[in-house]
């Protein structure tokens, strides 16, 4: 097919040079026919083109390949070297935190469907995410069900392998959890920009607030009543300063009940208890536009207040008083795949009885692809009342597959 197209074109520029100079009506009767045969090879190689694309490759296999959704996998490997022993969960050196597979589709014209899988050492297999969404809703609407990250602060959206640190900051891991904060029920979210910058409100409502601990038991099912559900929304709000920075300044609150212990004489070793979180998340981000590939900056931080509800048990063993906690973190960008990184923890830990924590740790970040990370990271961790301790941590990532980024 190709050679015959290459010896029509050949012909047909040596007809259309022979055209030129034959004068008048002979000219133009050779003009028609050059147009026609070109018309007529085109046509021929559009439809070889077309029986070539309906062919599966291979002779076998769907014709249409978009049937298929996007599946991806990212290994997340980790390494401590600290002096005292390993800091990682279940006292391993080396360590596979989570191998994250990821299967990504549209659904139909209406629903995108997203499924996050988890395997670890520790909890095996686990449903991380999965959930539709559309925003093929009225008034500019986008809507999503299932389980997913719930919207509250900044780096609780962002999955562990792919923050800039290698754990979530401490006040996130004692207020939302070691993984982050994750529920199962509906979000509703809406794009302003009254003002004339982008504007965000998302509300969300799930099952519990905060994930459930088997080893707890309560008398009736934290969920019975609609008002124990978890409440939780956020409002950002993105500026341009500058063309090369730009900052996002959000609001975000979270309530619900959660089952606490306590050796009280209840039925089961539990009662549901009210918890609300209040926080604010600002980050700064700088990147000149000619030197975007080697120089940029950011510099975030979150400030967040826990409120427990005041139990009249002599018994009640679960958190008491308000607390808070944040972070300070900053990263600069040294080479175009090197960057260095610093933060710095404090917190009312309700896990030391409102015993205030400090942390103050820096990271080594390169990047040999867009598809790998590597990053050293040192931790100074000092609570009060108790030892200082130090931890020297590794981390390595690594993606298959067309795996999507996170929200920006």
């Amino acid at each position: 097919m190709t050679m015959r197209v290459r010896l029509s074109w050949a012909a047909s520029t040596v007809v259309f040079g022979m055209a030129i100079a034959t004068p008048g009506l002979a000219q133009q009767d050779t003009t028609k026919r050059v147009r026609d045969s070109l018309a007529a090879d085109s046509a021929a190689l559009v439809r070889e083109l077309a029986r070539a694309s309906a062919r599966p490759a291979g002779g076998a296999g769907p014709t249409n390949a978009r049937l298929l959704p996007d599946v991806s996998a990212v290994g997340d490997l980790l390494a401590d070297f600290s002096r005292n022993g390993s800091t990682l969960e279940g006292g391993h050196r080396f360590s596979v935190r989570e191998v994250e597979v990821a299967i990504q589709a549209a659904v139909d014209p209406y629903f995108r469907g997203e499924v996050f899988l988890g395997f670890n050492d520790e909890e095996g297999a686990a449903v991380e995410q999965a959930f539709i969404v559309t925003s093929s809703l009225p008034l500019g609407l986008e809507a999503r069900g299932g389980r997913f990250l719930m919207p509250f602060g900044k780096q609780n959206l962002t999955h562990r392998h792919d923050l800039h640190t290698i754990d979530y900051p401490w006040v996130l891991q004692r207020f939302l959890g070691a993984e982050g904060l994750k529920g199962t029920g509906v979000s509703v979210s809406k794009v302003l920009a009254p003002f004339g910058f982008y504007q965000e409100l998302q509300l969300t409502a799930v099952d519990q607030f905060g994930e459930a601990d088997e080893a707890l038991e309560t008398e009736e099912p934290v969920n019975k009543r609609l008002g124990n559900l978890g409440y939780a929304a956020r409002f950002r709000n993105y500026v341009d300063l500058t063309k090369h920075a730009n900052i996002e300044v959000s609001a975000s609150v979270v309530t619900g009940k959660r089952a606490q212990p306590t050796a009280g004489l209840v039925v089961g070793n539990a009662i549901p208890v009210r918890q609300s979180l209040v926080g604010i998340d600002v980050t700064y981000r700088w990147r000149p536009l000619q030197q975007g590939l080697y120089r940029s900056f950011i510099l975030q931080g979150e400030l967040i207040r826990q409120f427990n509800e005041d139990i009249a048990d002599p018994g009640y063993q679960g958190p008491v008083g308000n607390h808070t906690g944040g972070y300070l973190f900053g990263r600069y960008q040294l080479t175009r795949r090197g960057y260095l990184g610093a933060r710095y923890d404090w917190l009312d830990d309700p896990d030391l009885g409102g015993e205030r924590l400090r942390a103050g740790s820096g990271y080594l970040e390169f990047f040999p692809s867009e598809f790998s990370k590597l990053l050293l990271g040192f931790e100074r961790v000092a609570p009060t009342g108790g030892p200082a301790y130090g931890r020297i941590l590794f981390q390595a990532t690594f993606a298959l597959g067309p795996h999507k980024p996170h929200p920006f």
